[in-house]
């Protein structure tokens, strides 16, 4: 019994630093929106903070570069910059209430198609009926959350979904792509983290300028205190990120991965109650039941998990 007591509590910790990354994520996307600012500033900000965060944290972890940690590492920052400005631009056109738990299931779902697929996690007996029951729920919980009321007062008619969906899929392809890249090559999460850094802040550098984005206007105005601000967000976000990655490391990414995005509570509920993004009575109603089956998704994933 003593031998394994230390087993225990290391794995409690591991699964406490899988939970860290859904409070940094639930709250990041709140505060990127509340601040204020054009979708420029708040991708360059976000994008800025986070390298920001990287490049502090890096001292104080300990890195083993390679030639192939940092051309793989700067790949998958490409993808994880290009991800997360197509998210920023969708939170304008859908609100962070449905945007968030369209992508954050998104993630999840194809993240752990992922594990089962490609690195082989959960993927017989209980533990695969588990994850495959834990997948339809996500999809079924993101369901109800869009689901909209056909009246004129009705949220669908400020909500682009022509211009928005688009955009949320193809960030989640590419957010999912980045940290699969990462798994698949077996690179440790904390070694990767600067250097894919590098990948995201050019992406927020090149991506804003107003030549290559005249859909977001010609005023180049990147460089003001709005995109300043938004740093607090991005390093909230970059945070997440580090731990993400570690905890993938640790846990296994059908199992970190899900838990991270559990701020998906945080995210939803706080774009209807601090971003006053509306809904009738019977779309919140949807909506409650679509977050209370996303969860009951992700912690299938978990029990999925424990099966394999």
């Amino acid at each position: 019994m003593p031998i394994d007591a230390p087993e225990s509590e290391y794995a409690v910790i591991d699964y406490l630093i899988a939970f860290l990354p859904a409070l940094f994520n639930g709250f990041m996307a709140i505060v990127l929106v509340a601040q204020g600012g054009d979708d420029r500033q708040k991708s360059l900000g976000l994008l800025g903070g986070a390298f920001l965060f990287s490049l502090l944290a890096t001292p104080f972890i300990e890195v083993h570069w390679t030639t192939k940690t940092l051309v793989i590492s700067f790949i998958s920052g490409l993808l994880l910059g290009f991800g997360q400005y197509l998210q920023i631009l969708s939170l304008k056109l859908l609100g962070v209430s449905r945007a968030m738990p369209m992508t954050t299931a998104g993630q999840i779902v194809f993240m752990s198609l992922g594990g089962i697929i490609l690195f082989g996690e959960m993927n017989q007996g209980l533990a695969l009926v588990c994850a495959l029951s834990a997948i339809t729920l996500l999809v079924i919980g993101v369901l109800f959350i869009s689901k909209s009321e056909k009246t004129k007062e009705a949220t669908e008619e400020h909500v682009d979904w022509k211009r928005g969906v688009p955009l949320v899929v193809i960030s989640t392809a590419a957010l999912v792509a980045f940290l699969l890249l990462v798994q698949g090559f077996g690179l440790d999460g904390r070694s990767v983290i600067l250097p894919q850094a590098v990948g995201y802040l050019l992406v927020g550098l090149v991506g804003t300028i107003p030549a290559l984005s005249p859909q977001l206007g010609k005023e180049d105005n990147r460089w003001s205190l709005l995109t300043l601000r938004q740093l607090i967000p991005g390093l909230m976000w970059g945070a997440a990120i580090l731990l993400t990655q570690v905890s993938s490391s640790l846990l296994g990414v059908s199992v970190a991965f899900p838990l991270s995005q559990m701020g998906v509570i945080i995210q939803t509920f706080g774009g209807i109650l601090i971003l006053h993004e509306t809904r009738t009575r019977r779309e919140m109603r949807w909506t409650i039941i679509g977050v209370v089956i996303m969860v009951i998704g992700v912690i299938m994933v978990g029990v999925a998990r424990s099966f394999s």
